[in-house]
């Protein structure tokens, strides 16, 4: 049916074409909206837009009508305030989630007065809302950052960590006496700010495609997420040092609502920046695939969408094995490294998070060049299951002298520098193999399918432990679990990952169209078919 339009199109323009320019001077209108038309078509069926159309636009033009078919794009410096906002929000919440882990013993005595005594202790359970909370309010921050727009969704976000910042800080104040009411507190501030995730984890690609050119977008996503590993690494490295000559078991201790009245300070800064964002679009777009994108697929069609598409379904697995295993890992690993006679508090979380962060920049830095998503993940999953599988067997043997820790932190840094450049890069190349939809609701998939491994991954490593088969000391088992389930993410990101790039599609193609070059495509009738 579209050929056949298209043939009728082709023979329509030829009639015209034999009439005089006198007569056909308002065909510049006619020619204006076919070309919007094919724009369109282009998007949704990856359709080569037609050259005669512009000719026809510059042929009118030199007969005394204005043709506006250059379009000009245009980047604001207000787009690294939006990004700032995104950033210290994901540091600030971040941080609040990981803080607890490196304190164990320290939490379940303050806030529950009791050892666990086999028990989820209190700290695992700070955790794991913010996984459980993540996956049940991500429709939600998809849509309203859709919909609503990037200035509602930072002001949400922003409110919420701040809210749930407060409500944790009021928590630890000494005064209140029953550990019920502390715990209570601390769970329910935790759910409060866990539920900023929903926004801050789809933004990087919404605030990039909107506000970046096509030459920054992979920096751009690259800033926004390291900016969670930041705050990682500083929830890690402040409590190990502020907390060094805690006396367990002190109820009437300050140091507890110091250490979060200092989140709180953070939490509250991102809050601020985003009261000086004044619109949720610049006003003019930053590329071609800015201008063409609209919502005009619908937010239940578009997930769908996304989870129907084969590839895609491939990166939502690999992300969700990037995400889960590297963060469920180092919060297991504290018991085996005790265990094997070290004792490193949570810097080797922090070492992983600071690695990761340089490494994700040039990662970001390499994509904005040279466009090679796939084979940057590729080379990340082959590299993080060779760092885990390294780990496990040169934990086998207890600690020996100094040189050991230096292998285990230099190992525990190959871990981040492979593993979170997944991060952004794998939600650029979602945002590319999905367009047409929206940004927000493509990496908000992807971002809850992670939640959700990371939710479950800590279940299984405890219940492997469980078990206690083949080994005298039960983790060892854990360990291998997750070997092999980076083994699964080698594997499909070798053999089964071959992504489509269509919005770089789209944007050569406008570029070609400019140059008045044609544009030449391979697409075949099952990719077409696909598109539809």
């Amino acid at each position: 049916m579209m050929l056949i339009f298209l043939r009728i199109l082709s023979w329509f323009q030829s009639v015209q074409d034999r009439i005089p320019i006198e007569v056909r001077m308002p065909r510049a209108w006619w020619m204006r909206k076919r070309l919007r038309q094919q724009e369109s078509s282009q998007l949704l069926m990856g359709s080569v837009l037609n050259k005669e159309t512009v000719a026809a636009d510059k042929e009118t033009a030199g007969n005394g009508i204005v043709a506006d078919t250059s379009i000009v794009y245009k980047v604001y410096p207000a787009r690294w305030l939006v990004l700032a906002v995104c950033c210290f929000l994901a540091l600030s919440n971040a941080m609040q989630w990981i803080s607890f882990s490196s304190l164990s013993d320290e939490v379940q005595m303050y806030y529950r007065g009791r050892p666990a005594n086999g028990s989820m202790d209190v700290s695992l359970v700070t955790n794991q809302i913010f996984q459980f909370v993540a996956v049940f309010t991500g429709f939600g921050g998809m849509y309203i950052t859709d919909n609503k727009g990037i200035k509602t969704a930072g002001l949400l976000g922003t409110s919420l960590n701040v809210i749930g910042a407060s409500i944790r800080m009021i928590a630890s104040i000494p005064f209140i006496e029953s550990h019920l009411v502390r715990e209570t507190l601390l769970h329910a501030g935790s759910f409060i700010a866990a539920s900023a995730q929903a926004f801050f984890l789809v933004l990087p690609s919404k605030i990039a495609e909107c506000w970046f050119p096509g030459d920054q977008r992979a920096i751009a996503n690259v800033l926004s997420f390291v900016a969670n590993p930041a705050g990682v690494a500083l929830g890690t490295i402040v409590p190990s040092v502020l907390f060094k000559n805690y006396t367990h078991g002190n109820p009437n201790s300050w140091m507890f609502f110091s250490f979060t009245l200092g989140m709180e300070f953070l939490a509250f800064f991102p809050f601020i920046l985003a009261l000086f964002v004044r619109s949720k679009l610049p006003p003019t777009p930053p590329s071609a695939s800015s201008a063409a994108h609209q919502n005009n697929i619908g937010f239940v069609k578009s997930i769908l969408q996304c989870i129907m598409n084969l590839q895609f379904f491939i990166q939502m697995t690999l992300f969700a094995f990037a995400f889960s295993l590297l963060w469920s890992l180092m919060i297991f690993l504290d018991g085996p490294l005790k265990d094997q006679g070290y004792n490193m508090a949570g810097y080797p979380t922090a070492v992983c998070a600071v690695v990761g962060t340089m490494t994700s920049l040039l990662a970001g830095h390499i994509a904005d060049k040279t466009r090679k998503f796939k084979e940057i993940i590729r080379v990340c999953t082959v590299g993080f299951s060779c760092s885990v599988i390294i780990l496990r067997f040169f934990l086998n043997k207890p600690k020996t002298g100094p040189l050991d820790s230096i292998i285990v932190y230099i190992l525990c840094g190959c871990l981040g520098a492979f593993s979170i450049p997944q991060f952004p890069i794998g939600v650029e190349l979602g945002v590319e193999t999905t367009f047409p939809v929206m940004e927000a609701t493509s990496s908000g998939v992807l971002v809850i399918f992670g939640s959700l491994f990371m939710f479950i991954i800590p279940f299984v490593q405890t219940y492997t432990e469980s078990l206690r088969l083949f080994y005298q000391q039960s983790w060892k088992f854990a360990l291998d679990v997750t070997c092999a389930l980076s083994l699964v993410s080698v594997v499909l990101s070798l053999f089964f990952l071959k992504p489509r790039y269509r919005r770089l599609e789209l944007e050569n193609a406008k570029l070609a169209l400019e140059k008045e070059e044609p544009v030449v495509t391979a697409r075949t009738v099952v990719s077409d078919i696909e598109m539809r």
